[in-house]
């Protein structure tokens, strides 16, 4: 009874059990007494009392084999209990229990805040022209995931519909949605943001990398000219200090950094900087006696020095009324413009022709013969255009 106690109830198995005194000699000394004993009481009118035997009999034999396998027996319980405690440790440590409370969990305090920031996002992005949001896509492992769907269409795949800028606007709002459910303000990396996207979409995620660096680090990898000029702008507008960094290569090596922004994307008051340095590394082929380098690199300055005229135009000038590649005239900035005189204009001529004389690509009259600015004039016409710059700029903080 001890062991099918053991093996039924699971209960603790005792190897010292008062049955371990018999040994299968002892067993079958008291198993063929009692067939005797039997065959004496049948010729008898004894039936009560042969079914006692008989069933004492059984018990003996059962006790028997028992002793014969009693090792296999305790293993086999040993075993079952292993397989018990197994069985026991799967079933407290099954996901689907913690995944379903988890859905259940997110949906209520999550899916709503995120639906409701992808909307915004949106907004802010102003795409206006697709129907699309945020939905639960069900949960594994402890997690909820989300995925966007066609409001009027929802059986549509989003991917298989929207072109690459639409995708990545839409990326680029799930992004910021999902950062609102963040409680740390870590920084934040994009790489090349505004890829396969047109003019309006640049104006539009630069605006929104301006406002989401007021309360975070961001930092932006961009080869896009004009999404740099619009960063720089939205910056400026929101009062945002901007930190640029060029990465580089040229003919043998990669990877060269400077603080430095490349001439195209340079402003006016940088460009005059540039023009300084370029200037310096000139003079010195000139003190050297290097005549043919001095006038070709005095040449590309000039050269260099015109389009720094131009910029200056649009932005000290007209004062960014107007500037190429963006989208919106600043109409507020035309009442600035009032204290343009004609100093202002002649000197920009005059500035601009000189340029044109000298820079690679314009072909002078053979009978001019003029003699090449040396160091000394090519730096003053330097200093003219940046005395030019100081001057309106001056009068119009005054």
């Amino acid at each position: 009874k001890t062991i099918v106690d053991a093996l039924n109830l699971g209960l603790p198995f005792k190897r010292d059990s008062s049955w371990q005194i018999f040994d299968s000699t002892t067993l079958s000394n008291y198993i063929d007494n009692l067939k005797t004993r039997i065959k004496e009481l049948l010729s008898e009118n004894h039936q009560d009392l042969l079914l006692s035997l008989q069933n004492e009999i059984r018990e003996y034999d059962a006790r028997k084999y028992l002793s014969e396998n009693l090792i296999t027996v305790i293993n086999e319980i040993d075993r079952k209990k292993r397989i018990a405690a197994y069985q026991l440790s799967i079933d407290e440590t099954r996901t689907n229990a913690i995944t379903r409370k988890s859905s259940e969990v997110t949906e209520r305090a999550v899916t709503a805040q995120l639906s409701n920031s992808f909307q915004q996002e949106l907004d802010s992005l102003n795409f206006k022209h697709v129907e699309v949001e945020l939905v639960a896509a069900g949960g594994a492992r402890g997690s909820l995931y989300h995925r966007l769907q066609f409001k009027r269409a929802p059986g549509v795949k989003v991917p298989q519909v929207v072109s690459e800028g639409e995708a990545r606007c839409l990326s680029i709002a799930s992004f910021f949605a999902e950062l609102s459910t963040a409680a740390d303000r870590s920084a934040i990396l994009f790489d090349d943001p505004v890829s396969s996207l047109d003019h309006n979409w640049r104006g539009n995620v630069a605006q929104r990398l301006v406002i989401e660096s007021k309360s975070r680090q961001v930092v932006v990898f961009t080869h896009d000219i004009v999404f740099l000029l619009a960063l720089t702008e939205e910056a400026k507008q929101n009062g945002v200090e901007v930190k640029n960094q060029y990465i580089r290569r040229d003919r043998t090596t990669a990877g060269l950094s400077s603080q430095q922004l490349p001439w195209l994307a340079m402003k006016t008051k940088d460009r005059i900087r540039r023009l300084r340095d370029l200037w310096q590394k000139a003079e010195k082929l000139y003190r050297k006696g290097e005549q043919l380098r001095y006038e070709q690199e005095a040449s590309q300055i000039y050269g260099y020095m015109r389009e720094a005229w131009e910029r200056a135009v649009e932005e000290v000038l007209l004062d960014g009324t107007v500037e190429r590649f963006r989208k919106s005239i600043q109409t507020l900035r035309v009442r600035k413009l009032a204290d343009i005189c004609r100093d202002d204009c002649d000197n920009l001529e005059k500035g601009m022709t000189k340029c044109s004389n000298w820079l690679t690509g314009h072909d002078q009259a053979s009978a001019i013969d003029a003699p090449f600015p040396d160091p000394s004039e090519l730096k003053r016409d330097i200093e003219t255009l940046a005395t030019w710059v100081n001057r309106i700029q001056s009068r119009r903080r005054s």
